[in-house]
């Protein structure tokens, strides 16, 4: 049994019938040529018979106080683990439909909070794997590990993993503590006062900063203009839409202006945004503040959360775009700065206040016209090479991302083999038709890339091979010209 730690409860806290806190991904298969009508019921036996591993064996049980812990238990795997089909043709537009159908419902508290569906009838002889899982259990970066670890890069593995099953079975053996892990624990114990002093003095620092005590190192909460993307859900109905931009040709934009991937990405996003809302007849006047979500150094995969977040100041209402991807790289250069020199609780306990700034406005109705931020974004790793699962081809890999409370729109975008797979989720009241923000986002990286990079596109430079030199001819001695024929 293992306690929750605050940023886990508070995901817990937040959630209402309105308010989903699980994440939910799905991956995109094409159906092996050899066995294609015995792999998907083949695949739903090994998927409903095998072992569960943390963090999808826990069960959350309340304590006193409002405090909870973690239970291992024995998932139910013909509950957990659905089958279910697209009426034929299956086209992206009914499994979308199907998606935000699937997605709506909150779990059940008292199963662990993960579904698996298995979804087949798509169109051209593809198959779906849909997850949810409540953001209490595993972050996003965790959740992608555990997904890397089910899959294999070779298309001749027929192993088939899911994403809970242990990656190894490691019996745990009691034994006392040798005198070197009594140290080492006496150790961490003598340092708990200087890590809540860091606590006092984060805290302390971010009020001097509200009270302009100091210059601002960030933006602060309820410091954002009121948005169309500040209103927030009254229903479970959502509204999703994704697209796709090749690594290759991001990274270009970002080397070639001296900035980063995320902020490339952000930028468009950031533009798309502020065309969206004049198309509305909304525009947003001031520069939005996106809520960005910000790993901590772990390597755990076994669950829990270990991100924080941070408040980034956007580009311009009337940026040009080089000048809003500027803008933001100098945003985020500086919070990365600042956040070096913080330890993680005082990271986390910044994570909390802006997280429980967003729902302010529910409790005190004055405070609807200070939001802390205007769209959630978050941008991980995931694996580089190409994958498959039992020699089914991984072709898609997208996220059906939480909607904030506070906010109406999350933005979340995961490398993938060498695409970067984006995803909006919005409420319907901030963004009722988000097939439009995405298309948006597409053509606002366009005029971005078609401003940084030549006109005739992006030169792949590969080491040039040495020509092989052409064999001299032997020198044939030339013959006497013959008279001309009469003919």
């Amino acid at each position: 049994m293992s306690k929750l730690t605050p940023i886990d409860l508070s995901f817990l806290a937040l959630e209402n019938n309105s308010r989903l806190m699980h994440m939910a991904a799905y991956q995109l298969f094409e159906l092996p040529v050899k066995g294609r009508t015995t792999f998907l019921p083949k695949l739903l036996k090994s998927f409903r018979t095998g072992k569960v591993g943390r963090p999808y064996n826990q069960q959350l049980k309340w304590l006193n106080n409002g405090i909870a812990s973690w239970e291992k238990v024995e998932p139910d795997l013909k509950y957990h683990v659905r089958h279910v089909s697209v009426p034929s043709p299956g086209t992206p537009e009914q499994f979308d439909d199907l998606l935000s159908f699937l997605n709506s419902p909150l779990l059940d508290r008292a199963r662990p909070l993960w579904e698996c569906y298995i979804i087949e009838g798509l169109e051209n002889n593809r198959f779906a794997v849909f997850n949810k899982v409540h953001h209490s259990l595993i972050d996003g970066a965790g959740a992608l590990r555990m997904f890397r670890n089910s899959m294999s890069d070779s298309a001749t593995n027929k192993e088939m993993r899911a994403l809970w099953t242990p990656t190894a079975d490691r019996p745990v053996k009691k034994k006392r503590p040798t005198k070197a892990q009594t140290a080492k624990l006496m150790s961490k114990m003598a340092k708990l006062p200087s890590s809540l002093m860091d606590v006092g003095k984060g805290v302390a620092d971010i009020s001097a900063q509200v009270l302009k005590l100091k210059p601002k190192t960030t933006s602060l909460p309820f410091s954002a203009s009121k948005t169309i993307f500040n209103n927030t859900a009254t229903s479970s109905a959502r509204r999703y839409a994704n697209c796709e931009f090749a690594v290759d040709v991001v990274k270009a934009v970002s080397k070639a202006t001296g900035t980063t991937i995320n902020d490339v990405v952000m930028s468009a996003v950031d533009d798309a945004l502020h065309i969206y809302a004049k198309e509305q007849g909304r525009p947003c006047k001031e520069p939005l503040v996106a809520m960005m979500a910000m790993a901590l150094s772990s390597a755990d995969s076994n669950g829990g959360n270990s991100v924080s977040m941070q408040l980034v100041s956007m580009g311009g209402s009337a940026a040009k775009p080089l000048k809003r991807l500027h803008q933001i790289a100098h945003s985020t250069k500086k919070i990365k700065e600042d956040s070096s020199k913080l330890s993680s609780s005082v990271l986390q306990l910044y994570a909390l206040i802006v997280m429980g700034s967003l729902t302010l406005s529910e409790f005190a109705p004055s405070m609807d016209s200070m939001p802390s931020g205007n769209v959630l974004i978050s941008n991980m790793i995931g694996p580089r090479e190409q994958l498959y699962l039992a020699g089914a081809k991984l072709i898609g890999f997208n996220g059906l991302p939480i909607v904030p409370p506070g906010a109406g729109v999350n933005v979340t975008f995961a490398t993938v083999h060498n695409t970067i797979c984006l995803a909006v989720g919005a409420a319907p009241e901030a963004v009722s038709d988000a097939h439009r923000l995405v298309e948006l986002i597409s053509s606002c990286f366009d005029k971005l890339k078609n401003e940084v990079l030549p006109e005739k596109g992006i030169e792949v430079k590969t080491p040039a091979k040495p020509k092989p030199k052409a064999k001299e001819k032997p020198k044939v001695k030339e013959k006497p010209k013959s008279e001309k024929s009469d003919s």
